[in-house]
């Protein structure tokens, strides 16, 4: 075992360690390594093993002889600030709403293409560089006992090759701490490092020279694109890789910085941009790179290191999985893909994906940060998978799906620090667009946040309900920790999203109802009375779902802070006038005001399923008729969309406690490789680019392993008979409960809940159970079969164990 590793391990023995409690009455969970392992280098971009520090970004393929590193950084994107919104908004908005009132469907999409951003897209994000490294001699027909991993446990990367004798590794990773990526190389002779190091860059502009044992890369961004409106750049940035060798010789050979017989050498890469802010861009971009190599330059590579394990492994280890063993430990990553592709069943694979959505939630958002983009902050190329946007109107937000649940409460942050930019920028479209108070954004949005209608067809553009939806998921990080200072910290964006949602309802002359207008469902259309295919109504029935919960969640919010009594109050009566759930003729949720034809009745987008999930409003306890209207719409959708869409499914049959149909979906989606297909997209590694869908699986495993919705924790709703044997710690409920549990044969064996605050406790399960406190069985209340409530105190555990 090398240095390095055994230092790993006796650092991972102490972190999971510090979390065990000699209370014989923990949970024990045997969860395999978390390795994505391979045996040839990547062929492509996607098949690279990504690393970041939620800003900084890599891309790892393991090549021998020439390593090309992809590097990004989360906000250097085309253009500068700018003012997307039509001055003429409030005049088109009430030409659109007459032709709405008249029923008019053709004409009111024709006129909502008139609110469309301008320009009419978000601009594109960019990549910075590309750290290149060259070991001559170690071209790969030369190579024995190749192989290369990703531990999710320690967020590293481990190359290991053998040349006439001589040993190779490299180990890479990137520091959240020190906002630094760190290489080092390695070998088990003296003497064998040998190594050319220099930049390239798809940006035109970029230029490179050498400086104080550093390779240093700067420039700017692309300022056109044939038949693409891009704005003129205003993005700076540069990149540094200094080089640290142990032994040898370091020279300069024009741009490049070469080693020659080195017994070992570290390499630290950063980068930086001038974006403050979606309206400023005055930092210092080379004040910026310089304080992050400055500040690391004297650390070794284990005080490097220690200081990466000691952020990012606790984080990672606050949840653990186990749903059955290796069953050949020896298998490539790769080999278990094509094999489930045939048929078997790997619990340990599903395990390993599961933990693979929150390791990118790691490495792709943390404090600080912006919010993890669901097109990646991983890019190779100047166009981006729609322009490398982030997407509003389903897929950031099921990114933070399982960001609550599965305890990585603190990347909570980043969405919060990116909705606090969006509202902020969204105030003038509500303004200037609508003749509204209080923010609003769309459906698609760049660093600069653009809340205008993007993309131009109403079909996708128009949603200007996109922030109430993000203000759903940021008022779910009170739900599961209910802190007040929390709560007075995201009131102004919840109070400003109350009143976008307020002055944008308006009354239906034909129904009364408030509506929202115009109103689309995400990426879907209808086909009105005289056979048009349109896209705008009114009163929509995901907009309605989502401005309910919004609403609810404003009073609330007002009245534990006390104030606001006449808003809180409007809202309330607004409350009572939106439209109610209702059915269609084949006994579907309905999807539009109306009962109209769907175009396509097998869409991607389920919009109107929301209530269901990622809401509460309908559940098979509380409101059993909707229950069975959204099954309807599941059978009817098909399982033929997978990516986000599947994991969509996924998680509203867990809900639906369908433990058969929510796995037979994750099985498909376990090697799928993308709902839009592009020819980077890898089918030798677990896709996380053209799927866009791995945390929303991550969150519906553990919806189906365990549920807090409904004032209740439900254990085990959804256990597929899959999974006959397990266990999981680290679970988070809402109310702040943490929850370990354990099951054998598909029967609950024990669970344990500790209280993070004085707050009644509802457990459900298939089974009776018995609840003990300090050693003494607790009298709990029945409410109904397999329901039990007690009074749970704060710091206090509580065993769960069948009768």
């Amino acid at each position: 075992m090398s240095r390095t590793l055994n230092f790993i391990f006796v650092w991972l023995l102490t972190c999971l360690a510090s979390q065990s409690c000699s209370d014989k009455q923990e949970v024990m969970v045997n969860q395999v390594p978390m390795n994505w392992q391979y045996d040839i280098p990547a062929a492509k971009y996607w098949e690279s093993l990504p690393i970041g520090t939620g800003r900084f970004g890599a891309m790892i393929p393991g090549a021998t002889d020439l390593e090309v590193i992809p590097f990004n950084d989360e906000t250097l994107w085309t253009g500068g600030p700018y003012n997307p919104n039509n001055p003429e908004g409030p005049k088109t908005l009430k030409k659109i709403r007459e032709h709405a009132f008249a029923r008019n469907w053709v004409d009111a999409t024709k006129e909502s293409w008139k609110l469309a951003s301008i320009p009419q897209s978000v601009q594109y994000y960019q990549p910075m560089g590309r750290l290149n490294l060259s070991m001559a001699g170690h071209e790969l027909a030369k190579v024995n006992g190749y192989s290369r991993s990703l531990n999710m446990d320690s967020a590293l990367v481990k190359i290991d090759y053998q040349i006439d004798g001589v040993k190779y590794s490299r180990e890479i990773f990137a520091s959240y701490p020190d906002q630094v990526i760190v290489i080092r190389l390695t070998a088990d002779k003296k003497e064998q490092i040998n190594l050319s190091s220099w930049f390239t860059s798809l940006q035109p502009s970029a230029t490179t020279r050498i400086a104080n044992n550093e390779v240093i890369m700067e420039g700017s961004t692309i300022f056109e694109k044939k038949g693409e409106d891009i704005l003129p750049p205003q993005m700076k940035w540069q990149s540094k890789v200094k080089i640290i060798p142990e032994g040898g010789t370091l020279s300069a050979d024009g741009n490049k910085l070469v080693l020659a017989n080195a017994d070992a050498v570290t390499l630290i890469l950063a980068g930086a941009t001038n974006w403050v802010s979606w309206n400023d861009i005055s930092a210092d971009e080379k004040k910026r790179c310089d304080d992050y190599l400055s500040n690391v330059s004297k650390l070794s590579y284990n005080e490097l290191l220690k200081r990466h394990l000691d952020d990012y492994c606790p984080l990672f280890a606050a949840c653990r999985i186990d749903l059955g063993p290796d069953s050949d430990p020896l298998m490539t990553t790769t080999q278990s893909m094509q094999a489930i592709r045939e048929g078997s069943i790997d619990p340990a694979y599903e395990a390993r994906y599961f933990q693979y959505g929150r390791y990118l939630m790691l490495a792709g958002a943390r404090e600080n940060t912006l919010a993890f983009n669901n097109h990646n902050m991983w890019l190779n190329d100047l166009d981006g998978r729609w322009r490398g946007r982030w997407t509003l109107n389903i897929n950031i937000q099921e990114c933070y799906w399982p960001v609550e649940s599965t305890h990585l409460p603190r990347i909570n942050e980043s969405l919060l620090l990116f909705v606090e930019n969006l509202a902020e920028a969204g105030k003038r479209t509500a303004k200037e667009l609508y003749g509204c108070r209080g923010w609003c954004a769309h459906h698609g949005t760049d660093v600069w946040f653009n809340t205008a209608p993007t993309d131009g067809d109403p079909l996708h553009a128009t949603y200007p309900i996109a922030g109430m939806w993000l203000m759903q998921q940021l008022y779910e990080h009170y739900r599961y920790n209910p802190n007040v200072d929390y709560l007075q910290r995201i009131y102004p964006l919840l109070k400003g999203a109350a009143e976008f949602c307020l002055d944008f309802l308006v009354k239906d002359p034909v129904t009364g109802y408030m509506v929202t207008c115009p109103a689309s469902s995400p990426e879907n259309s209808f086909i009105d009375d005289k056979g048009n295919n349109v896209s705008i109504s009114l009163g929509s029935s995901g907009d309605i779902q989502i401005a309910r919960n919004l609403l609810r969640n404003y009073i609330e919010a007002a009245e534990i802070l006390n104030t606001d009594t006449e808003l809180s109050n409007q809202s309330a009566t607004i409350l009572e006038q939106l439209p109610p759930h209702q059915i269609g003729g084949f006994g579907q949720l309905q999807e539009w005001i109306y009962d109209f034809k769907e175009s396509e009745v097998t869409h991607r987008h389920m919009s109107h399923l929301w209530a269901a999930y990622p809401d509460d409003d309908i559940t098979f306890r509380k409101t059993p008729e909707l229950a069975e209207a959204v099954k309807v719409v599941l059978q009817r959708r098909g399982d033929i969309n997978m990516g986000w869409s599947g994991a969509w499914k996924i998680n509203q049959h867990a809900r639906l406690e369908e433990a058969d149909e929510a796995y037979s979906i994750l099985h498909k989606m376990l090697t799928d490789i993308s709902i839009h297909p592009n020819a980077e997209d890898s089918q030798i590694t677990p896709s996380f680019e053209g799927n866009q869908a791995i945390q929303g699986i991550t969150a519906g495993i553990a919806e189906m392993l365990m549920q807090s919705h409904s004032s209740e924790i439900s254990l085990l709703p959804a256990l597929p008979k899959q999974w006959k044997n397990g266990a999981v710690a680290g679970f988070r409920a809402r109310d702040g409960f943490d929850i370990d549990l354990a099951w054998d044969n598909g029967t609950l064996t024990k669970a344990i809940i500790k209280a993070n605050y004085d707050k009644p406790c509802r457990i459900r399960t298939k089974t009776p159970i018995k609840v003990f406190s300090a050693g003494k069985e607790m009298n709990v209340t029945s409410l109904d079969e397999n329901l039990i409530k007690f009074d749970a105190k704060a710091g206090e555990k509580y065993l769960i164990t069948v009768k």
